[in-house]
């Protein structure tokens, strides 16, 4: 049987030119590289003694058998009568130490759904049974890159040192920098990232400074979606020698998805799972694969990209194969059992605790594994600092981005200025028509400057991908998110409540600014934090200001402006102390109207008292309103706490158990 697979093998590497890695004499090095994989591994903490078992590690010959063992991953059902929809089937699959594990398969195939299973993100209507046993801290670059716009690739870093609890000094400087220069960047160092309002990086070096953004707290395994997706040749070859030189530091290891690596790529992959329908159709070293496919009759044609020939191999969907998925699953079966492959697999169960070979729990039984330490659960920093960084992050935000507060920021000031060119001087008028106009404009302040803070419903949804990134790659917790940005919007809604009652009240002549000002910053401070709570439930901007448009026309309805409070339904009238307009309108009309020596040339109203005694505000409490509508504002942001938490909850609950190796 040896001299077979000897035979096979020189024939593969015939074919393919599937051979190891070949060793590069000292005067062949690049000094750049020799440089940067220094770099690359420089201060990196060398993994607990614990994670790890020396014996037994015939596939790797370094220690440490990370493994995910999957039991199944389905759709639910949205009714009894359908069966679940398998995504994965039952497989055990190996991620060597210090080596690039790529999977890969054909459209289709379960590779980001496995991906999502390795790093605890099952989404949606999923459930999935299995079990994760990795070591270390986590890192995650998903495929689409979220950014922030304003930041330049220099100050990113710095922003993502300071989140990670790192300081910002000479050694984790010159780190960055050498991570920058390791991916082509260091010409860029000084560019925005860009957005719609400005341009910056391409498409390409966005994903490689996202790729940097992780690998700056040097996580043990670093998990990428599709890293060379829209890159150059050359880009996505320099990307893949970075991960190479990543994964070489002991107690590493890389784990991505690649749809279509070149001939160059291939050769820079270690470990290969190729998946097909969910099965398993290949697991084991790259420099192998071309023996298995051979000696099934599939050998890889002379010059061929070999990654090409075994995902068409696989794929069973067109003409072009020569056995079934199940018929390839069952084929790898057997030659794992001929391999020292199945040796190692047993070696890897063995490690765990909870799940011996052939005995698998359900994910939602996980919180009864004993000595086992959650990597999911690991925080690269701390809440306070966090916090902080986010605060500070946010305050960029809205002075860097146009969008969030210079935008909204403009309309404010054109709109109050043409409010004071229409109602000009209206304090000194005292006929019927300037204490209807006094009416009317108090209501047009509160209902359209407070309506317009739907612009900030996008920004903020925009800015939900960031955070569940950053969430999911330990961070900090999505509360935490949540507090920073509570804090961080206050100066923009009191320069938005400046700016109204310094334009408003000094062209009108409206009585009372200070209490103007405040009751406008408070009220502003109500439909922020409305928006950010939308924004957390509502899978799609366009739905969250549909909503909260929606909400806000009925609160106009409310306040008591177009129906006094005594006419409303009996059944309804509970809804008038809802709508928090209530409380800002009719505390702007009693400072307007209120005081003994207020009088008009009318006969329906010939004292501002009048006008109070008409829309039954006569007895209110300015004071208490105002504590009203900070308390409304505070229950908004406690509630938005809890939808963050409960998501939280809620996507663990769906997530397989991710641990480490127990301590022997």
């Amino acid at each position: 049987m040896e001299n077979v697979f000897d035979t096979i093998q020189e024939t593969s590497e015939h074919l393919c030119g599937a051979t190891n890695t070949t060793v590069k004499k000292a005067d062949d090095i690049d000094p750049r590289e020799s440089n940067y994989s220094a770099a690359v591994g420089a201060a990196a903490p060398a993994p607990p003694a614990a994670a790890y078992d020396d014996s037994n590690n015939a596939l790797m010959g370094t220690k440490g058998n990370a493994f995910a063992h999957v039991e199944s991953v389905q759709v639910l059902s949205s009714t009894r009568s359908k069966s679940s929809r398998v995504l994965l089937h039952p497989m055990t699959v190996l991620f060597p130490e210090s080596k690039v594990t790529a999977i890969m398969g054909p459209s289709g195939s379960g590779k980001s759904t496995l991906l999502n299973f390795l790093t605890g993100s099952i989404q949606g209507n999923l459930k999935a049974k299995g079990e994760v046993n990795l070591a270390g801290q986590m890192g995650f670059v998903p495929q689409h890159d979220h950014l922030h716009g304003f930041y330049t690739c220099r100050t990113y870093m710095e922003h993502y040192t300071r989140l990670a609890g790192m300081k910002i000094n000479d050694e984790n400087t010159n780190f960055a920098k050498e991570l920058l220069a390791g991916l082509g960047m260091d010409n860029h160092a000084g560019t925005i990232v860009g957005d719609m309002f400005r341009k910056g990086l391409s498409g390409g070096q966005k994903r490689r400074l996202s790729v940097a953004l992780e690998a700056l707290s040097r996580p043990e395994t670093l998990f990428l979606d599709e890293p060379t997706s829209g890159l150059d040749s050359e880009s996505a070859f320099q990307v893949m020698k970075f991960l190479d030189d990543y994964a070489r530091v002991p107690g590493r290891r890389v784990i991505l998805t690649i749809h279509q690596p070149s001939s160059f790529i291939w050769d820079m992959i270690d470990h290969v799972v190729l998946l097909s329908k969910g099965k398993l159709m290949y697991q084991g070293p790259r420099a192998d694969i071309e023996s298995f496919f051979a000696h099934n009759g599939s050998p890889c044609p002379t010059n061929y990209n070999p990654a090409d020939h075994y995902v068409t191999v696989v794929n069973d969907e067109f003409q072009l194969h020569t056995k079934s998925v199940e018929e390839w699953a069952a084929a790898f079966l057997k030659w794992q059992g001929s391999t020292e492959l199945e040796h190692d697999l047993e070696v890897a169960l063995s490690k765990s605790a909870s799940f011996p070979p052939g005995v698998v729990a359900d994910s939602v039984k996980r919180s009864s594994n004993a000595g086992h330490t959650p990597l999911s659960q690991a925080s690269r920093g701390n809440a306070v600092s966090a916090t902080f960084e986010l605060t500070r992050r946010y305050l960029l935000n809205l002075y860097k981005n146009p969008g969030i507060i210079g935008t909204r920021l403009f309309m404010y000031g054109m709109l109050s200025m043409l409010i004071g060119i229409l109602f000009w001087d209206l304090e000194s008028k005292n006929s019927y028509s300037s204490v209807t106009s006094r009416i009317a404009l108090l209501f047009y302040c509160v209902a359209f400057f407070v309506f317009m803070s739907v612009a900030a419903v996008p920004f903020a949804v925009i800015e939900r991908g960031i955070v569940e990134k950053e969430v999911m790659n330990g961070y900090y917790h999505p509360a935490v998110f949540q507090l920073s940005q509570a804090i961080a919007s206050i100066p923009g809604t009191f320069l938005l409540a400046f700016v109204t009652t310094v334009i408003t009240v000094t062209m009108t002549g409206l009585r009372e600014p200070l209490w103007y000002f405040l009751n406008m910053f408070l009220a502003l401070n109500c439909a922020e934090s409305l928006a950010q709570l939308v924004s957390h439930v509502v899978p799609h901007f366009i739905i969250g200001i549909a909503l909260i448009a929606g909400m806000y026309g009925m609160f106009m309805l409310l306040q008591g402006f177009m129906m006094v409070p005594s006419e409303f339904p009996s059944w309804l009238r509970w809804s008038y102390d809802i709508a928090f307009h209530t409380y800002s309108w009719r505390t702007f009309m009693f400072h307007e109207f209120n005081g003994d020596g207020i009088a008009f040339d009318s006969v329906e109203f010939p004292t501002g008292m009048d006008v109070l005694r008409v829309y039954e505000i006569e007895n209110v409490n300015p004071t208490n309103d105002m504590i009203v509508l900070l308390c409304y504002s505070v229950v908004i942001h406690i509630l938005s706490f809890i939808v963050l938490h409960l998501r939280h909850v809620m996507h663990k609950a769906k997530q397989v158990y991710i641990g480490a190796f127990p301590e022997e």
